[in-house]
């Protein structure tokens, strides 16, 4: 199935008088959830689904916790994920501390093999 998407216009906001321009707006087409990856695997392994969803959800729980705790979790060739965020200047080094975080976010970085289905991918027009 191909990545579909729609046409939408925006204006320059350094250019409001000028007219706005199209652009491509990729959207979402479905979902994936964990009962369908573990139905999945269970299609393509001699594992059941029960199983597959007990390993899903331990693992995706120990990325969780992992990536709460600062470090950088690698998925084999698949992605990676860490935290990153972003905080408030000061005039010295010393005046910087937690309370300095204003937000925390998760950073995911596809790996070879997302990168590789991407460049792959077909992609048209919404009808």
């Amino acid at each position: 199935m191909p990545i579909t998407f729609n046409v939408i216009s925006r204006k320059n906001p350094l250019a409001p008088n000028e007219p706005p321009k199209f652009y491509a707006d990729i959207v979402g087409n479905g979902q994936t959830t964990f009962e369908d990856l573990a139905k999945y695997a269970s299609t393509v392994s001699t594992v059941s689904k029960a199983d597959i969803l007990a390993v899903l959800e331990s693992t995706f729980s120990k990325i969780a916790d992992d990536v709460a705790d600062g470090k950088i979790v690698y998925v084999g060739d698949y992605f990676t994920l860490q935290a990153g965020g972003s905080s408030e200047g000061k005039e010295t080094a010393e005046e910087v501390n937690a309370s300095c975080i204003t937000s925390l976010k998760t950073i995911f970085r596809p790996g070879k093999l997302i990168k590789q289905a991407m460049k792959l991918a077909e992609v048209r027009k919404k009808d």
